[in-house]
């Protein structure tokens, strides 16, 4: 039996090996630009891990691979509100919003609006809410960062 499934095993893997099966995310995008400054506005909308996940999400576009040369202005508004309460008063659901506004300047000005939410249950633990909600704003940012890539690419293209 054990022989069976290495055989199967080993068939399905030089199966996929030959068909030219590849990750879509397994290798970086090349691309044709590069951002040379982000400002951040410092207002107390933001929110500072946002703003760090953001930052550093976006550090590997600010070298210079030629190009064109994008100027980006970031304002960051983040909340976090009670969807609904328990009986005692305990919040037992947030919305956690995040309303980022590129403003990029290369050839021409462009305002680029992106807006993510997520609904997260309130933990017993604060500790784990904590970390739980640090590790959605990294998914956040992730997204917004990608987002903002695809808007440049095609920026780029035209």
């Amino acid at each position: 039996m054990k022989n069976l499934i290495t055989i199967i095993s080993l068939f399905f893997f030089l199966l996929i090996q030959s068909c030219g099966y590849a990750p879509i995310y397994g290798k970086s995008q090349k691309v044709n630009f590069y951002i040379k400054e982000i400002n951040f506005d410092n207002s107390d909308n933001g929110d500072k891990e946002l703003n760090f996940f953001i930052r550093s999400n976006l550090n590997k576009y600010l070298i210079n691979n030629g190009g064109d040369a994008y100027k980006i202005e970031t304002s960051i508004k983040y909340e976090k509100i009670s969807l609904s309460k328990d009986s005692s008063g305990t919040t037992e659901e947030y919305q956690l919003s995040s309303e980022v506004i590129f403003k990029i300047a290369a050839n021409k000005t462009e305002i680029l609006k992106i807006k993510e939410i997520f609904k997260m249950n309130n933990l017993d633990d604060e500790f784990k809410e904590r970390e739980y909600e640090k590790t959605i704003k990294q998914n956040m940012a992730r997204t917004i960062v990608s987002k903002l890539i695809i808007q440049l690419s095609k920026f780029n293209d035209s």
